[in-house]
């Protein structure tokens, strides 16, 4: 879901109401270049999106014609879709390009006609050339090249516009397809899913860019290329074979070389894919990698990947030199080649003759030599992207049968139904009327009957594991069916089942109703509280109060700092793990279902919370629906209509709690503690509440303002929506540093020496080829002229014959052989420097491309934890991906066309200006104005692709956000509609921004054109003005055609600069990552430990395990920011403390349970512990502080498991040890203790089964257990919990907790824990609150103590503070708004829940037994007897 933030008022596109004629020199763009020029354009300033580019229509037309391509598969033929892009545009891309081919190719092939009239004019003889003849090709040759090129930038741009539609639809199909992936099939729909999607979405997307400008060339070149040898063979006979033949014989062996780079270019594309699927989960498992200290392992790993991909990267530069050195230089070859022919067959040389075919053979060039290649490679390109699209859209989709059409999505909103009601602070909101109309209610909602499903395979077909065996349900209206059974039994399963996301092998499965679910794994989009509830519905207010009020969440909405519209973050970044939980069941709550499916929602939450969501919202809210609720608590299913026991994918035992407690020997050993209270009470008691929240159901109704009286904190009293914490958009020209970064990431100084000397000697002699053959030409011209004049004198008396030596213009007397050699040897020489300077470059560049990667990936994986909490995993991927790509590829061939773009322009003013040196001055302006267009278009330029970046970025993001919750969206069903047009939208602000990128650089192609042929009309006529003995045709002829090669090259060359300009932002922003603050200090301080610590043995420590906090704060980071001068009056900002001076000390061996409510600053303690933010105070370990020991030892000599499990898409022995450090004995020992042996031994490949994307081939309880196995294998002194063992069963549970005591019995065991009954028999509980310890000791003497005994440990009790005083608990991974300030009152991001009020604590006792007495009365005297049969043996320990 969008947040919105870009959703703003836009003008429209100037070019939609230009006139023909500022379309053609492209004039409407002029407002954009003004502000581009001030340096103030921002996204913003992007026009709408015009009405032929926008998405959704578009992705309409498209999916309509896929539709149909998708109904040959009945007919068995296979669809394609190059054959329906081909449907809806190619009749129109073909006629355009058709009637611009023939235009264009009569225009050029006029040129050297012009030319040769004027040459022939200028020659010694003059060929009887008349004046006004001459003036007219004069203007012939100028009028020409000028519409040409007036011609050429419209064409272009109608060109690539064409392709920008072809790029968004496919996007959109797409995202459609994704929407409907069958994520069970295996293969590419699972593992690397998000990467896959995005690379299709980028690179893939873009090759119909290039494809389109190209295509065409393939049938014109051939045809143009005819025509050019027939005029060239009319010139000078049989000796042009000979030229083209050479030629040709380059075209099959660059056809050749353009097949090798492409099947290299498909390598890359598989390497990077990789790379960047192991980079997405390194960020996305960055708190346990920093937690495990892995940062060197999988530096390792991704520098391996790496490692691949350039060297397949290498090759094709190495490719990509062979080719632009034949290129250079097989014209001049073949120019050589003809003319010494020509004089061979004893012809006389003319100055006409040789410049002509010179610029003949210049189109050749262009033609066949450097576009033919260029078109095969870049449409086999975007044949192979077609093909990787149409291969994803053929992918199976999932058949839940929920009539949502996604073909088109594209409608006019209409105005909605309902009445306003104001909000308490003025804001008016819709109320959608409910017709409150009792339907008849089916019998049964949801029935499977003998269901069986089974899991493919992706590495061997045909070999299936069971999911689902015989499953037999039925979930009736107004009723509750609780799901329990032990961890990877097939509980989340069977709800895959029942939203269809699995496809059953047998038996049926029919669902009378509408099905909402919450998940079991929380799905948030970064936007705020309220859309993330909403998803995309409309707002009723009545139903939209009851849901928060039900699900828990309104003290933590009073709390967030601003209320429901508090931005939570990629993936609820922002909130406590119990608070995603919550918004996810109220989203699932809010929807208008029939059926409920709750996914163990009670899970993350503590017992009170748990109790109220189940009385309030599961039994309450949702008592007239049907619910099915997955728990491992089982209390919860005491009240429940109809309890099922699962175990290996099969329902083993169901009926209501009373019939199976008494009968089913595996639903006795899941109830942990036995419950015969008597139900009457219970019952009484239930009822009078019912009746209560009746009568309130009926006030409600009755009188809305009431609803509004349930004010809940809607911004009340604060109208600051919360600001959108972008991407940061650098300004102005890229710094000169951020080059000599680059620079120095590749090479010494000396490399650099080397590579200016080789670019310039290959220039200096390829400019000398040219200045050689003029001079040639002259002394032939001269030869030829004497020698008709001898001819015309011996009729009337004998002259003496003269030889070619003896020439007045030849002055050292050279023979024509000797002209010859000099010729060819120039361009041997050439050659060589041209082949060295490349093979040096390209290597340096790849040099730099290493260096900067791992530099970045170092930069950013020591970056603290804000770092990540701040900026969402696409704005990092993308600069992995994007950024990286940029500087690997293009950046090299970019810099390479740029450097000899600017030396080949000097060359050619040079050479004009030996030629005539009036020309001196007309020189100098026009490369004046020719700077100063650049610096024009480079600020716009530069802007536009910052924000042409940007705007990119919000649509990948969308989609990678929608990859991780594909089975949540696909619950909600029309909601997959909205959520695609929000794709759209975001296609739409990228297509704004991209279409005012190509209009600028066809603009400024369009001007620098018009200057060069300004220039190009100076020199023609200045040979007029200064007719001398100098003017020979030599002269005029290499002016000229030197002039014409300008023309188009240099908005080439120009864009290039700016291209290069552009390509460095990429590597700006690659800098900009590798200089992030790292943590410090990672590395041990080896004087201070030896100081204070002289008989430490470092590499065995920490061998007891005591830990100690001393006065230890905590506070969460904000992004560092830019110096800000201090208003008057406002106070400087608080920092935000998630848990103030907490002392405490753990005995070595003891093991120490932390509880407290949700939010009571428990994980922030184990945050503290391992300094994942920023901390006062001091920690010890064995007496060793974190500032001694190094980051990276301290957190690898502590073990901890993370409230999320950390799994990569790797195999299970990379899983479990990273580093390799084990071999395979101990990782099956490992997992036989956690009771995993017999699954790994189930798995294909034992301990290379592959797990998927984070683990998804698991349960949520497996992979805690995985996680577990970890701990065992690492062994440490120090053993960290943090609610690790939320996710499974009682019975695991308690496997697990008795691992603990027996495996880690010599460790300290520090454990968060929400269920209570597991930390009984610890040897001490600390009760945390509001960021303080206010209880600590054994449990037993915690519940028997009265409420006056002093509490050990307890810091002095302060008053509570009031709501806008109170101090924060934030979550660990957790993101900072900009603007705070403590001072201003309530702008807080989460602080603690205020359900634990002072009451509480001061009646009978503590926190810790009001915590043990709200599980209910058998519960708790059940407690009560475990704490003192541990407290009992705690005192035996004592005394022996």
């Amino acid at each position: 879901m969008d947040p919105g933030y870009f959703d703003t008022e836009r003008k429209q596109n100037p070019r939609e109401r230009a006139n023909i004629l500022s379309k053609i020199c492209f004039w409407y763009t002029r407002p954009i270049f003004m502000k581009g020029r001030k340096g103030q354009l921002s996204i913003s300033d992007m026009y709408r999106c015009t009405p032929g580019h926008r998405a959704a229509p578009r992705g309409d037309v498209m999916g309509e014609q896929w539709k149909q391509e998708l109904g040959k598969q009945s007919k068995g033929e296979v669809p394609s879709l190059l054959t329906a892009i081909y449907k809806i545009y190619g009749l129109k891309f073909f006629v355009f390009n058709l009637i611009f081919a023939v235009i264009d190719c009569c225009i050029r092939l006029s040129i050297p006609m012009c030319l040769e009239g004027l040459i022939n004019y200028f020659s010694p003889s003059h060929s009887g050339v008349k004046d006004y003849e001459a003036y007219l090709y004069a203007v012939g040759l100028v009028g020409f090249m000028a519409i040409n090129a007036s011609m050429m930038h419209p064409m272009l741009l109608f060109l690539l516009d064409m392709a920008m539609k072809i790029r968004v639809a496919c996007c959109s199909l797409i995202y459609r397809k994704l929407l409907r992936l069958d994520l069970s099939s295996g293969g590419k729909a699972t593992e690397g899913l998000a990467g896959h999607v995005i690379n299709l979405l980028t690179t893939d997307a873009q090759r119909f860019d290039m494809a389109s400008l190209f295509m065409v060339d393939l049938v014109r070149t051939p045809i143009e290329s005819v025509i050019i040898v027939y005029l060239m063979y009319r010139q000078i006979g049989v000796a042009t074979l000979i030229g083209v033949a050479f030629l040709l014989m380059f075209i099959p062996l660059q056809g050749y070389l353009g097949k090798v780079s492409s099947r290299f270019r498909h390598q890359t594309a598989i390497r990077t894919d990789n790379r960047i699927r192991l980079m997405n989960e390194v960020i996305q498992s960055i708190e346990a990698i920093k937690m495990s200290a892995w940062e060197n392992a999988f530096a390792g790993i991704i520098g391996e990947a790496r490692r691949k991909e350039m060297n397949v990267i290498k090759k094709m530069s190495w490719l990509r030199a062979v080719m632009i050195s034949c290129v250079k230089l097989n014209t001049k070859v073949a120019i050589f080649l003809s003319i010494i022919s020509f004089i061979s067959f004893k012809n006389d040389l003319t100055a006409a003759k040789v410049f002509v075919i010179f610029s003949y053979y210049d189109m050749l060039k262009y033609s066949l030599v450097d576009f033919l290649p260029l078109a095969i490679t870049f449409t086999l390109e975007a044949y192979v992207s077609v093909k990787r699209i149409q291969e994803f859209l053929l992918l199976p989709e999932v058949n839940n049968q929920d009539g949502v059409d996604l073909v088109k999505i594209d409608e006019k909103s209409q105005p909605v139904n309902g009445v306003f009601e104001k909000i308490g602070n003025g804001q008016q909101t819709y109320i959608k009327s409910d017709s409150n109309l009792d339907q008849t209610k089916p019998a049964v909602l949801i029935s499977l009957k003998n269901y069986s499903a089974h899991w493919k395979n992706s590495e061997k077909e045909g070999d299936m594991a069971l999911a689902l065996g015989d499953i037999n349900l039925n979930i009736k209206p107004e009723s509750l069916t609780t799901v329990v059974g032990t961890v990877g039994s097939g509980k989340s399963t069977l709800l895959s089942a029942i939203l269809r996301e699995i496809t059953p092998t047998s038996g049926h499965l029919a669902i009378n109703g509408v099905v909402a679910y919450a998940a079991q794994d929380p799905w948030l989009f970064d936007a705020s509280v309220r859309q993330n509830i909403l998803f995309g519905q409309e707002l009723d207010l009545r139903r939209y109060k009851q849901v928060i009020k039900c699900c828990q969440l309104k003290s933590d909405l009073d709390i967030l700092p601003h209320g429901d519209k508090t931005v939570v973050g990629e993936r609820g970044a922002s909130l406590s793990g119990g608070q995603r939980a919550r918004i996810s069941l109220a989203r699932c709550v809010y929807q208008q279902a029939d059926v409920y499916l709750l996914d163990d929602p009670l899970a993350a939450v503590d017992a009170k919370v748990a109790q109220a969501i189940y009385e309030d919202c599961i039994r309450g809210f949702l008592r007239e629906k049907g619910s099915l609720l997955v728990t491992h608590h089982v209390q919860y299913a005491q009240r429940a209509d109809n309890v099922c026991v699962m175990r290996a994918g099969r329902i083993v035992a169901q009926g209501t709690y009373h019939e199976l407690k008494n009968g089913v020997a595996e639903f006795e050993k899941l109830i942990e503690m036995t419950e015969k209270v008597e139900e009457e009470k219970q019952k009484k008691k239930y009822e009078k509440q019912e009746s209560l929240e009746h009568n309130q159901k009926l006030r409600s109704q009755r009188s809305m303002s009431e609803a509004s009286q349930l004010s809940f904190n809607m911004d009340l009293d604060n109208n600051l929506d919360p600001k959108y914490e972008g991407e940061s958009q650098k300004k102005g020209s890229v710094d000169f540093s951020v080059y000599l970064g680059y620079i120095k990431s590749g090479h010494g100084s000396l490399t650099l020496f080397l590579l200016c000397a080789l670019f310039i000697l290959a220039q200096v002699f390829y400019s000398s080829t040219d200045i050689w053959l003029k001079e040639w030409v002259n002394m032939e011209e001269a030869n030829s002229a004497y020698n008709i004049a001898s001819r015309n004198a011996t009729a009337n008396e004998t002259a003496p014959p003269l030889n070619f030596e003896d020439l007045p213009s030849n002055q050292f007397h050279l023979t024509r052989a000797q002209c010859v050699y000099i010729y060819a040897g120039l361009i041997g020489i050439c050659m060589f420097f041209t082949w060295n300077k490349l093979l040096v470059f390209y290597n340096t560049c790849i040099k730099a491309s290493v260096a900067l990667h791992d530099n970045m990936f170092r930069g950013v994986t020591n970056a603290p934890m804000w770092f990540f909490h701040h900026n969402p995993s696409g704005r990092i991927l993308n600069r992995f991906s994007k950024d990286m790509g940029q500087v690997d590829t293009l950046l090299p061939v970019a810099l390479v066309d740029c450097v000899g773009f600017f030396l080949e322009v000097i060359a050619i003013l040079v050479v004009v200006c030996l030629v005539n040196w009036w020309l001196l001055l007309p020189t100098a302006v026009v490369a004046l104005l020719l700077h100063l267009l650049r610096l024009l278009f480079l600020n716009t330029s530069r802007e536009l692709k910052r924000i042409e970046a940007i705007a990119r970025s919000q649509s990948l993001n969308h989609a990678a956000a929608t990859v991780t919750g594909l089975p949540t969206i696909r619950s909600t069903r029309e909601q997959q509609r909205t959520l695609a047009q929000e794709f759209d939208k975001l296609q739409d602000l990228h297509s704004s921004s991209w279409s005012l990128v190509l209009s600028t650089n066809r603009a400024f192609g369009f001007w620098m054109d018009m200057v060069c042929c300004l220039y190009l009309a100076t020199v023609t006529f200045s040979f007029f003005l200064f007719v001398g003995e100098e003017t020979l045709g030599g002269n005029v002829g290499l002016a000229i055609t030197q002039v014409i090669g300008l023309v188009g090259m240099c908005q080439y060359g120009m864009r290039q600069t700016a291209e290069v300009e552009n390509q460095m932002t990429s590597v700006e922003r690659i800098l900009e990552y590798t200089n992030l603050p790292p943590e410090k200090p990672v590395e041990p301080d080896v004087k201070a430990l030896k100081t204070e610590h002289p008989n430490l043995d470092f590499e065995t420590w920490p061998n007891t395990g005591e830990i100690v906090f001393e006065n230890v704060s905590l506070e969460y980071e904000k992004t560092p920011k830019k110096e800000q001068p201090i208003e008057f009056g406002v106070k400087l900002e608080e920092p935000a403390y998630a848990i103030r001076d907490v002392s405490f000390r753990i005995r070595p061996g003891e093991k120490v349970a932390v509880v407290g409510r949700t939010g009571a600053g428990k994980s922030s303690l184990i945050a503290a512990l391992f300094r994942l933010s920023k901390t006062s105070g001091r920690v010890l370990v064995d007496g060793v502080s974190a500032q001694q020991a190094g980051l990276r030892h301290w957190r690898s000599r502590l073990c901890a498991l993370p409230q999320r499990p950390a799994l990569f898409a790797a195999s299970l022995r990379d899983n479990l040890d990273p580093e390799r450090l084990h071999p395979d004995a101990q990782l099956y020992a490992a997992l036989d203790e956690v009771e995993l042996r017999a699954w790994c031994g189930a798995q294909a490949g034992g301990l290379a089964a592959r797990l998927g994307d984070g683990g998804g081939a698991l349960s949520a309880g497996q992979r805690q257990l995985l996680c577990l196995a970890r701990a065992l294998l690492a062994r440490r002194a120090v053993l960290v919990l943090d609610e690790a063992t939320a996710n499974v069963d009682a019975e695991t549970d308690k496997h697990i907790q008795t691992t603990i005591r027996t495996k880690f019995a010599d460790s300290t065991v520090l454990t968060i824990a929400h269920r209570l009954n597991t930390v009984m028999d610890y040897d001490r509980v600390i009760v945390m609150d509001k960021g303080r310890i206010v209880e600590s000791g054994h449990p037993f003497e915690l519940l028997t103590q009265s409420s006056q005994q002093a509490k050990p440990e307890a810091q002095p009790r302060r008053a509570i503070l009031t709501k806008s005083q109170a101090p924060l608990a934030i979550p660990e991974n957790f993101r900072h708004d900009e603007t705070e300030s403590l001072a201003l009152g309530r702008d807080r991001v989460r602080t603690y829940s205020n359900r634990s009020e002072m009451s509480e604590q001061d009646g009978a006792g503590g926190v810790f037994k009001s915590l043990v007495e709200q599980t209910g009365q058998e519960t708790a005297a059940m407690l009560y007897k475990m704490a003192e049969e541990s407290y009992n043996e705690f005192l035996k320990k004592k005394q022996s």
